[in-house]
């Protein structure tokens, strides 16, 4: 195979389709006039594996997205762009506000707000009472971590691979109020759930107030037996928070599934939302005890509205969301969740035994879905990044100065082609040679 040099890289993207799509496709789009409808794409009378395997299926889903053509995005971790209905959506309704102006606001927004409440309640199996609309996970989770009344001395439970801005929210806590926090370590390649929820089990004592669990670990995506943890934790007296960033619309479940008292994610991540937009749940009778990170006071403490006072913000991505959540069941939770996995394992399986080349996820399907941590014995991550996106254009994120993990992390998306992988698969095999 020749080698993939920077000039073939440039005609490569100038004279290719990738998987059927040409990739004129962006740039053509934004001069058009495209149609926010969501069209329901037929799977046929196969199952979700079967699905996942199905290349006309997915390049029909793909022409519904317009990648930039200039590089190949293995980095959907960050968030996914949304679907051109969705776009087209969140367009139309900034156009419509900006003419409505206050009207809206005052009129018509409350409505819209409340229509976006339900569609997205339904869609994560729960109340429209126990959803507030948020920016991010961030943000839904501070509202948690600063709202609870926790006193001096109470104990919270938290795991050496939960996502930094809450391992700083914690800490906030601690030092303004004297809680205990107690870090454990989750097992990069755990023998069995019981491990993972053995871990836990063991810090709990009779001050534990909170656990803190992330459901899909962001370093090396690898999803944790949540259902199995909460039910321990019940079973002792304490609640549970759960980090839900990247397993809602990845992981196919609904809010029930899990049993969690408390539950933030990020829309613009695997829901392909407009970004900015996030999810609170908070169980109905857990509402009353929790306090707003902005003031609100003239709502009652049992209404989950009071969680989710911002102010003046951009509604448009409302009217968005609702779309993202339509395309989202037009392909089905279980069938993008058994293609999110199979893009994970198309690439990686290969290199599972490698001499040099190891990863940071576990090779169990049930462990993991599209994130991947890969790394090579004696290179860097930042080498190894750079060698990915100076050679063959491919976009990932090198993880760094973490205690526990080390690597690099490759998140291929809805819209990837198996063409980017087989890319990907390439390139690792030259790094492994040349690093």
């Amino acid at each position: 195979m020749l080698p993939y040099t920077p000039m073939l890289r440039r005609n490569f993207f100038k004279t290719t389709a990738i998987g059927g799509i040409a990739l004129g496709l962006s740039e053509g789009w934004l001069t058009s006039k495209a149609s926010a409808a969501v069209k329901p794409i037929d799977p046929g009378d196969k199952g979700p594996e079967a699905l996942a395997r199905d290349e006309a299926f997915w390049q029909r889903v793909r022409r519904d997205f317009a990648p930039a053509p200039d590089f190949i995005n293995l980095e959907y971790g960050y968030f996914c762009p949304a679907a051109l209905p969705t776009l087209e959506e969140e367009i139309r309704g900034g156009r419509l506000i900006n003419s409505r102006g206050s009207y809206y606001m005052r009129r018509e927004m409350q409505d819209d707000l409340e229509a976006t409440r339900n569609d997205l309640a339904k869609l994560a199996g729960v109340s429209s009472e126990e959803v507030a609309i948020t920016r991010n996970t961030t943000e839904s989770m501070n509202i948690v971590i600063s709202g609870l009344d926790l006193q001096a001395g109470d104990e919270v439970v938290y795991s050496d691979q939960d996502y930094g801005s809450m391992v700083e929210a914690l800490k906030q806590k601690s030092e303004r109020y004297g809680i205990v926090l107690k870090q454990v370590a989750v097992p990069l390649h755990p023998e069995s759930d019981e491990q993972i929820v053995d871990v836990f089990r063991r810090a709990i004592t009779p001050k534990t107030k909170l656990l803190h669990v992330t459901h899909l670990i962001n370093l090396t995506g690898h999803v944790l037996p949540v259902r199995k943890i909460c039910d321990m934790a019940h079973e002792r007296g304490v609640e549970v928070l759960v980090d839900s960033a990247h397993a809602f619309a990845h992981v196919d479940y609904q809010i029930p599934d899990l049993d969690c008292d408390y539950l933030g994610t990020s829309l613009h991540k695997w829901l392909c939302s407009p970004v900015g937009l996030g999810m609170l749940y908070v169980k109905k009778e857990k509402i009353p005890q929790v306090w707003g990170l902005m003031g609100d006071t003239h709502r009652d403490d049992g209404d989950i509205r009071k969680l989710e006072h911002l102010g003046t913000r951009p509604y448009n991505h409302h009217r968005g969301l609702r779309t993202a959540i339509r395309y989202h069941q037009s392909i089905g939770g279980a069938a993008k969740a058994a293609r999110l996995r199979y893009l994970n394992t198309y690439w990686t399986q290969g290199f599972r035994n490698h001499e040099r080349i190891y990863f940071n996820t576990p090779e169990d399907p049930a462990r993991h879905g599209a994130i991947a941590n890969v790394a090579i014995r004696g290179v860097e991550p930042e080498a190894l990044s750079a060698f990915l996106y100076d050679n063959y254009d491919i976009l990932t994120v090198p993880i760094v100065g973490h205690p526990v993990v080390k690597g690099v992390r490759v998140t291929p998306g809805v819209p990837t082609p198996l063409l980017h992988l087989d890319l990907m698969k390439e390139a690792m095999e030259q790094a492994a040679r040349k690093l």
